[in-house]
Protein backbone atom coordinates (compact mmCIF):
# COMPACT_ATOMS: atom_id res chain seq x y z
CA UNK A 1 0.00 0.00 0.00
CA UNK A 2 1.39 3.45 -1.26
CA UNK A 3 2.00 6.07 1.32
CA UNK A 4 0.58 9.27 1.19
CA UNK A 5 3.07 12.31 0.08
CA UNK A 6 2.84 14.36 3.01
CA UNK A 7 3.74 11.23 5.60
CA UNK A 8 6.64 13.05 7.02
CA UNK A 9 5.03 16.48 7.34
CA UNK A 10 1.89 14.50 9.37
CA UNK A 11 5.32 13.12 11.37
CA UNK A 12 6.90 16.19 12.30
CA UNK A 13 4.25 18.14 13.13
CA UNK A 14 2.82 15.74 15.85
CA UNK A 15 6.35 15.75 16.85
CA UNK A 16 5.89 19.59 17.71
CA UNK A 17 2.66 18.90 19.37
CA UNK A 18 4.05 16.36 21.48
CA UNK A 19 7.64 16.85 22.11
CA UNK A 20 7.43 20.45 22.37
CA UNK A 21 5.56 21.07 25.88
CA UNK A 22 8.14 18.51 27.10
CA UNK A 23 11.16 21.20 26.31
CA UNK A 24 9.20 24.42 26.99
CA UNK A 25 7.82 24.19 31.05
CA UNK A 26 4.42 26.10 31.25
CA UNK A 27 2.24 25.33 27.78
CA UNK A 28 1.18 21.49 28.32
CA UNK A 29 -2.19 23.01 30.45
CA UNK A 30 -2.78 24.54 27.57
CA UNK A 31 -2.10 22.75 24.81
CA UNK A 32 -4.07 20.03 26.55
CA UNK A 33 -7.42 21.29 25.07
CA UNK A 34 -6.33 21.31 21.38
CA UNK A 35 -2.91 18.81 21.37
CA UNK A 36 -4.89 15.31 21.44
CA UNK A 37 -7.34 17.32 18.66
CA UNK A 38 -4.68 18.35 16.30
CA UNK A 39 -2.94 14.40 16.31
CA UNK A 40 -6.66 13.71 15.10
CA UNK A 41 -6.16 16.32 11.82
CA UNK A 42 -3.06 15.20 11.04
CA UNK A 43 -3.88 11.62 10.95
CA UNK A 44 -6.81 12.40 8.37
CA UNK A 45 -6.45 10.96 5.51
CA UNK A 46 -4.48 7.61 6.52
CA UNK A 47 -5.49 4.14 7.53
CA UNK A 48 -5.83 3.54 11.44
CA UNK A 49 -2.73 1.69 11.93
CA UNK A 50 -0.43 4.26 9.88
CA UNK A 51 -2.13 6.92 12.15
CA UNK A 52 -1.16 4.81 15.31
CA UNK A 53 2.07 4.37 14.12
CA UNK A 54 2.84 7.75 13.96
CA UNK A 55 1.10 8.91 17.27
CA UNK A 56 2.97 5.86 19.67
CA UNK A 57 6.45 6.33 17.86
CA UNK A 58 6.15 9.86 19.02
CA UNK A 59 4.98 8.59 22.05
CA UNK A 60 8.44 6.58 22.33
CA UNK A 61 10.57 9.91 21.59
CA UNK A 62 8.53 11.50 24.28
CA UNK A 63 9.59 8.72 26.58
CA UNK A 64 13.50 9.04 25.83
CA UNK A 65 13.46 13.18 25.60
CA UNK A 66 11.39 12.63 29.28
CA UNK A 67 14.21 10.29 30.63
CA UNK A 68 17.53 12.73 28.66
CA UNK A 69 15.50 15.69 30.42
CA UNK A 70 14.68 14.15 33.66
CA UNK A 71 11.38 15.33 33.35
CA UNK A 72 9.31 12.41 34.74
CA UNK A 73 6.42 14.70 35.68
CA UNK A 74 5.63 14.86 32.10
CA UNK A 75 4.88 11.45 31.55
CA UNK A 76 1.12 12.68 32.43
CA UNK A 77 1.17 15.15 29.71
CA UNK A 78 2.37 12.42 26.87
CA UNK A 79 0.20 9.53 28.50
CA UNK A 80 -3.08 11.90 28.76
CA UNK A 81 -2.64 13.78 25.67
CA UNK A 82 -1.47 10.13 23.36
CA UNK A 83 -4.61 8.08 24.98
CA UNK A 84 -7.42 10.75 24.62
CA UNK A 85 -5.69 11.56 20.59
CA UNK A 86 -5.75 7.70 20.07
CA UNK A 87 -9.64 7.36 21.27
CA UNK A 88 -10.62 10.13 19.59
CA UNK A 89 -8.55 9.21 16.58
CA UNK A 90 -10.90 5.72 16.44
CA UNK A 91 -13.95 7.85 17.11
CA UNK A 92 -13.14 9.48 13.93
CA UNK A 93 -12.29 6.51 11.74
CA UNK A 94 -15.19 4.16 12.83
CA UNK A 95 -17.29 6.99 12.54
CA UNK A 96 -18.58 6.97 16.25
CA UNK A 97 -21.25 9.36 17.35
CA UNK A 98 -20.43 12.58 19.13
CA UNK A 99 -21.50 11.38 22.39
CA UNK A 100 -19.73 7.88 22.73
CA UNK A 101 -16.74 9.84 21.46
CA UNK A 102 -17.11 12.21 24.98
CA UNK A 103 -18.22 9.19 27.05
CA UNK A 104 -15.44 6.90 26.14
CA UNK A 105 -12.46 10.25 25.77
CA UNK A 106 -13.82 11.26 29.51
CA UNK A 107 -13.88 7.63 30.46
CA UNK A 108 -10.08 7.42 29.85
CA UNK A 109 -8.90 10.51 31.34
CA UNK A 110 -10.69 9.88 34.59
CA UNK A 111 -9.12 5.92 34.15
CA UNK A 112 -5.71 7.84 33.75
CA UNK A 113 -6.24 10.05 37.06
CA UNK A 114 -6.94 7.42 38.82
CA UNK A 115 -3.92 5.12 37.36
CA UNK A 116 -1.26 7.78 38.14
CA UNK A 117 -3.00 8.66 41.12
CA UNK A 118 -2.60 4.96 42.17
CA UNK A 119 0.91 4.91 40.78
CA UNK A 120 2.21 7.86 42.93
CA UNK A 121 0.68 6.81 46.15
CA UNK A 122 1.88 2.48 46.29
CA UNK A 123 -1.45 1.59 45.17
CA UNK A 124 -3.48 3.48 47.91
CA UNK A 125 -5.91 5.49 46.27
CA UNK A 126 -7.19 7.27 49.19
CA UNK A 127 -3.97 8.03 50.37
CA UNK A 128 -3.03 9.34 47.06
CA UNK A 129 -6.25 11.49 47.43
CA UNK A 130 -5.25 12.75 50.60
CA UNK A 131 -2.04 14.22 49.49
CA UNK A 132 -3.63 15.97 46.31
CA UNK A 133 -5.96 17.80 49.06
CA UNK A 134 -2.76 18.58 51.45
CA UNK A 135 -0.92 19.79 48.02
CA UNK A 136 -4.18 22.16 47.13
CA UNK A 137 -4.53 23.59 50.75
CA UNK A 138 -1.02 24.55 51.10
CA UNK A 139 -1.05 26.56 47.99
CA UNK A 140 -3.87 28.47 48.71
CA UNK A 141 -2.74 28.89 51.96
CA UNK A 142 0.35 30.38 50.38
CA UNK A 143 -1.53 32.21 48.00
CA UNK A 144 -3.18 33.68 51.15
CA UNK A 145 -0.08 34.46 53.07
CA UNK A 146 1.23 36.30 50.52
CA UNK A 147 -1.83 38.73 49.59
CA UNK A 148 -2.06 39.21 53.01
CA UNK A 149 1.53 40.61 52.85
CA UNK A 150 0.64 43.19 50.32
CA UNK A 151 -2.34 44.62 51.50
CA UNK A 152 -3.90 46.42 54.17
CA UNK A 153 -5.07 45.05 57.63
CA UNK A 154 -8.78 46.82 57.21
CA UNK A 155 -10.15 43.54 55.41
CA UNK A 156 -8.05 40.59 55.99
CA UNK A 157 -10.15 38.92 58.48
CA UNK A 158 -13.08 39.12 55.96
CA UNK A 159 -10.33 38.52 53.15
CA UNK A 160 -9.22 35.36 55.46
CA UNK A 161 -13.22 33.83 56.22
CA UNK A 162 -14.18 34.12 52.72
CA UNK A 163 -11.09 32.28 52.06
CA UNK A 164 -11.40 29.31 54.21
CA UNK A 165 -14.70 29.01 52.92
CA UNK A 166 -13.52 29.02 49.65
CA UNK A 167 -10.74 26.57 50.53
CA UNK A 168 -13.49 24.66 51.91
CA UNK A 169 -15.81 24.02 48.66
CA UNK A 170 -13.08 23.48 46.34
CA UNK A 171 -11.95 20.49 48.52
CA UNK A 172 -15.71 19.37 49.16
CA UNK A 173 -16.09 19.28 45.17
CA UNK A 174 -12.86 18.26 43.83
CA UNK A 175 -14.11 15.29 42.23
CA UNK A 176 -16.68 17.06 40.77
CA UNK A 177 -14.26 20.00 39.45
CA UNK A 178 -12.01 17.40 38.32
CA UNK A 179 -14.52 15.67 36.29
CA UNK A 180 -15.52 18.48 34.61
CA UNK A 181 -12.28 19.80 34.11
CA UNK A 182 -11.59 16.10 31.85
CA UNK A 183 -15.37 17.17 29.87
CA UNK A 184 -13.65 20.37 28.87
CA UNK A 185 -10.85 18.63 27.78
CA UNK A 186 -12.83 15.98 25.94
CA UNK A 187 -15.30 18.38 24.41
CA UNK A 188 -12.82 21.14 23.17
CA UNK A 189 -10.08 18.00 21.16
CA UNK A 190 -13.35 17.20 19.23
CA UNK A 191 -14.25 20.79 18.80
CA UNK A 192 -10.95 20.94 16.85
CA UNK A 193 -11.17 18.67 14.08
CA UNK A 194 -14.87 19.34 13.77
CA UNK A 195 -14.43 22.69 13.15
CA UNK A 196 -11.54 22.09 10.52
CA UNK A 197 -13.02 18.79 9.05
CA UNK A 198 -16.42 20.46 8.65
CA UNK A 199 -15.10 22.88 6.34
CA UNK A 200 -12.92 20.64 4.53
CA UNK A 201 -15.25 18.56 4.22
CA UNK A 202 -18.43 19.50 4.49
CA UNK A 203 -19.69 17.12 7.23
CA UNK A 204 -20.31 16.90 10.59
CA UNK A 205 -17.66 14.97 12.46
CA UNK A 206 -18.50 13.98 16.16
CA UNK A 207 -21.10 16.37 16.60
CA UNK A 208 -23.83 18.40 15.42
CA UNK A 209 -23.57 22.10 15.09
CA UNK A 210 -23.77 23.91 18.50
CA UNK A 211 -27.51 24.99 18.03
CA UNK A 212 -28.31 20.87 17.75
CA UNK A 213 -26.80 20.06 20.69
CA UNK A 214 -28.90 17.71 22.84
CA UNK A 215 -27.96 14.94 25.11
CA UNK A 216 -29.19 11.56 25.15
CA UNK A 217 -32.88 11.89 27.08
CA UNK A 218 -31.62 8.77 29.33
CA UNK A 219 -29.38 11.01 30.89
CA UNK A 220 -31.70 13.22 32.49
CA UNK A 221 -32.21 10.24 35.44
CA UNK A 222 -29.00 10.20 36.23
CA UNK A 223 -28.83 14.04 36.72
CA UNK A 224 -32.16 13.54 39.02
CA UNK A 225 -30.62 10.69 41.20
CA UNK A 226 -27.52 12.44 41.31
CA UNK A 227 -29.61 15.85 42.86
CA UNK A 228 -31.90 13.59 45.20
CA UNK A 229 -28.55 12.15 46.73
CA UNK A 230 -26.99 16.11 46.74
CA UNK A 231 -29.77 17.27 48.81
CA UNK A 232 -31.32 14.74 50.97
CA UNK A 233 -28.51 11.51 50.67
CA UNK A 234 -26.04 11.20 54.10
CA UNK A 235 -22.53 10.34 54.64
CA UNK A 236 -20.95 9.40 50.87
CA UNK A 237 -24.03 8.50 49.09
CA UNK A 238 -24.42 13.07 49.67
CA UNK A 239 -21.09 13.71 48.52
CA UNK A 240 -21.28 11.17 45.33
CA UNK A 241 -24.40 12.86 44.17
CA UNK A 242 -22.68 16.68 45.01
CA UNK A 243 -20.02 15.57 42.45
CA UNK A 244 -21.80 13.97 39.72
CA UNK A 245 -24.20 16.45 39.87
CA UNK A 246 -21.70 19.39 39.63
CA UNK A 247 -20.28 17.33 36.71
CA UNK A 248 -23.53 16.39 34.72
CA UNK A 249 -24.31 20.31 35.54
CA UNK A 250 -21.51 21.71 33.00
CA UNK A 251 -22.73 19.38 30.55
CA UNK A 252 -26.46 20.24 30.33
CA UNK A 253 -25.01 23.89 30.90
CA UNK A 254 -23.69 23.63 26.96
CA UNK A 255 -27.24 22.26 26.30
CA UNK A 256 -28.89 25.17 28.02
CA UNK A 257 -26.67 27.79 25.98
CA UNK A 258 -27.38 25.67 22.67
CA UNK A 259 -31.20 26.12 23.45
CA UNK A 260 -30.29 30.10 23.97
CA UNK A 261 -28.23 30.29 20.98
CA UNK A 262 -31.75 29.10 19.13
CA UNK A 263 -33.71 31.43 20.52
CA UNK A 264 -31.06 34.33 19.46
CA UNK A 265 -30.80 32.89 16.00
CA UNK A 266 -34.70 33.32 15.54
CA UNK A 267 -35.37 36.27 17.07
CA UNK A 268 -32.34 37.52 15.12
CA UNK A 269 -30.24 39.09 18.09
CA UNK A 270 -27.57 41.51 17.20
CA UNK A 271 -24.21 39.63 17.66
CA UNK A 272 -22.70 42.26 20.27
CA UNK A 273 -25.55 41.94 22.16
CA UNK A 274 -25.35 37.67 22.34
CA UNK A 275 -22.00 38.01 23.67
CA UNK A 276 -22.65 40.47 26.57
CA UNK A 277 -25.69 38.16 27.38
CA UNK A 278 -23.41 35.04 27.34
CA UNK A 279 -20.65 37.16 29.57
CA UNK A 280 -23.42 37.65 31.73
CA UNK A 281 -24.77 34.34 32.19
CA UNK A 282 -21.74 33.05 32.72
CA UNK A 283 -20.47 35.29 35.54
CA UNK A 284 -23.28 35.69 37.62
CA UNK A 285 -24.48 31.91 39.81
CA UNK A 286 -27.95 32.09 39.15
CA UNK A 287 -27.08 32.97 35.71
CA UNK A 288 -24.95 28.90 35.44
CA UNK A 289 -28.04 27.76 37.25
CA UNK A 290 -30.70 29.18 34.83
CA UNK A 291 -28.70 28.11 31.79
CA UNK A 292 -28.43 24.75 33.28
CA UNK A 293 -32.17 24.70 34.24
CA UNK A 294 -32.75 25.62 30.61
CA UNK A 295 -30.99 22.46 29.56
CA UNK A 296 -32.56 20.56 31.79
CA UNK A 297 -36.13 21.68 30.37
CA UNK A 298 -35.77 21.30 26.82
CA UNK A 299 -35.43 17.21 27.22
CA UNK A 300 -39.27 17.26 27.96
CA UNK A 301 -40.37 20.54 26.97
CA UNK A 302 -38.26 20.83 23.31
CA UNK A 303 -37.49 24.28 23.72
CA UNK A 304 -35.60 24.87 20.15
CA UNK A 305 -39.04 24.09 18.64
CA UNK A 306 -41.10 26.79 20.98
CA UNK A 307 -38.54 29.53 19.86
CA UNK A 308 -40.36 32.36 18.40
CA UNK A 309 -39.60 34.13 15.15
CA UNK A 310 -38.79 37.29 14.76
CA UNK A 311 -41.40 39.81 13.68
CA UNK A 312 -41.16 41.40 10.19
CA UNK A 313 -41.10 45.37 10.67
Amino acid sequence: MAHPSNLSSKWTLASIVLLLPIIINGIAPLLQLVAPGILVVLTEGISLALASSIILGNLALGLLLCWLLMRPEALIWLIQTVGLAMVLMVARKKDWSWIKALLAGFAYLCITFVVVLSAGSDHDLLDGYNKIIQVISEDLDQSLALYKEKSSGIYQVELEKWFYQFKALIIRFLPGLMGSVFVIITLSNILVPKIYLAKRYENEAFAPTFTQWKLPELLIWVIITAAVLAFWGDGIFHVCGENVLLVLSSLYFLQGLAVVAVYFEKLKVPGFMRWIIYILLCIQWYGLIFVVIIGVSDVWFDLRNRAPAARES
